[in-house]
């Protein structure tokens, strides 16, 4: 079944040439998920000043569900189309097999959500012959990259200029190991997306620059960068401080070759040489995680108490638990260059709490120079222990209520600055 929910607003004054356009939205992610994807989707659409219809996903995600983030999410929408997301027994059995055996294509050309595309398809032509509507303008936003397909489908379907907005890089994104079939397929897939669109979108630079050395140097005309955003009025600048413990706190998920282990091994050398650096401190790891992860980073070797486990809280919690620590953890993956851009990392950002990022050189380490924190490389143990036990210092002398971090980096993304760069890349598509 789906579900349409419509708003007339007719009060809705002009406020810019784009007042009285219309965007078509394509992201599956969206409240009440509340996977970071989700979250910046309905923030991005929440300030854009477009009549917007958005097609997401009705997926009942029992572990990633913030029922609290709906009705701010659907309010400043003209229409909400929620198509379901639904896969046969067969298709489970089929992922469960593909995934024992690491089967090439399956789930994976581009992604689990392929059945979610033909019901799109399906729901959109049934929205388009009951009700008088066309949009001026498409927009698709992944990942899941299943969402530029479907962006695909509805501009050689609805002849309109079309943006696509990539969160991650696609192929090149080293999260995601591809056999060589399924990576030829998906790059020709990622071909095809990034050719047809109007604008492409990325989070940084880097991102930018990895994918046109791929393709070619034609992409960069057409490609532009859009930060994550985060909202200043959802961080309450009385939250306080408290107690004489120092609380250091990593808030977000460990997956894959992510793992807390270049802080552990940071943490071992110090108690081994300068005990006194990490006395009187507690560091949280809040987020989804596998204990036995923990155990193989080292975590038992580390004195009980040093480091508390916690289990994922609702995203407005998160905000809160950012904006009560004395300080904040980034901790990446090893790597050369890092062209990610976590949505995490400008929650912090909006915490205005310092930061430390455990992270390669690349766009995330940028920002937090930018912002006057501290960046360790996860490759480099020494350089990690004695930058922690740097970042430590500063932390017992700074325990005021003063907002942390350059206040120009800060404002460049609010929510508001963020979606009227979006609204830029929309008004060049449509002169």
């Amino acid at each position: 079944m789906i579900e349409l929910n419509e708003r007339a607003d007719e009060s809705v004054a002009v406020e810019d040439d784009l007042a009285a356009r219309e965007l078509l939205a394509v992201s599956f992610a969206y409240p009440p998920a509340a996977s970071p994807r989700a979250v910046q989707v309905a923030r991005l659409l929440k300030h854009l000043k477009v009549r917007t219809t958005l097609v997401c996903a009705d997926f009942d995600d029992k572990d990633r569900i913030d029922p609290t983030l709906v009705s701010e999410a659907e309010a400043p929408l003209a229409r909400c189309l929620r198509v379901p997301f639904v896969r046969s027994a067969p298709r489970n059995l089929l992922t469960r097999v593909a995934y024992r055996f690491d089967l090439p294509l399956v789930d994976k050309s581009p992604d689990q959500f392929g059945p979610w595309k033909r019901a799109v398809r399906s729901a959109v032509e049934k929205f388009l012959g009951e009700v008088d509507y066309r949009p001026d303008v498409l927009a698709t936003f992944g990942s899941p990259m299943s969402d530029h397909l479907i962006g695909l489908a509805l501009k050689r379907r609805l002849g309109v200029p079309w943006v696509a907005h990539f969160s991650d890089p696609w192929v090149d994104n080293p999260f995601l190991p591809y056999d060589r079939l399924t990576r030829r397929i998906n790059r020709a897939l990622e071909g095809r997306v990034l050719r047809e669109a109007d604008r492409l979108i990325f989070t940084s630079d880097e991102t930018v620059e990895l994918v046109a050395s791929k393709q070619g140097r034609w992409l960069s005309e057409k490609a532009r960068v859009l930060e994550h955003a985060f909202e200043p009025e959802l961080f309450d600048p009385a939250v306080a401080r408290g107690g004489t413990t120092l609380v250091v706190r990593y808030v977000g998920d460990f997956y894959g070759v992510r793992s807390p282990a270049p802080l552990f091994e940071a943490l071992r050398r110090l108690l081994d040489a300068e005990p006194a650096s990490v006395a009187g401190v507690r560091f949280e790891l809040v987020g989804a995680k596998d204990e036995r992860q923990l155990e193989e980073a080292g975590l038992a070797a580390l004195p009980a108490g040093l480091v508390v486990s916690r289990p994922p809280v609702k995203y407005l919690e998160s905000l809160r638990l950012m904006r009560e620590a004395d300080g904040l953890l980034v901790i990446d993956a090893p790597a050369d260059l890092s062209v990610f851009l976590p949505s995490k990392l400008i929650d912090y950002v909006g915490a205005a709490r310092p930061v430390f990022g455990i992270t390669p050189r690349g766009t995330a380490a940028s920002l937090i120079r930018r912002l006057g924190g501290w960046v360790a490389d996860p490759s480099d143990a020494a350089g990690v222990a004695e930058t922690l036990k740097s970042f430590l210092a500063f932390l017992r002398d700074d325990r005021g209520p003063a907002a942390w971090g350059n206040a120009a980096a800060r404002r460049d993304f609010e929510a508001p600055a963020v979606a009227e760069k979006f609204a830029g890349i929309l008004r060049e598509v449509l002169r």
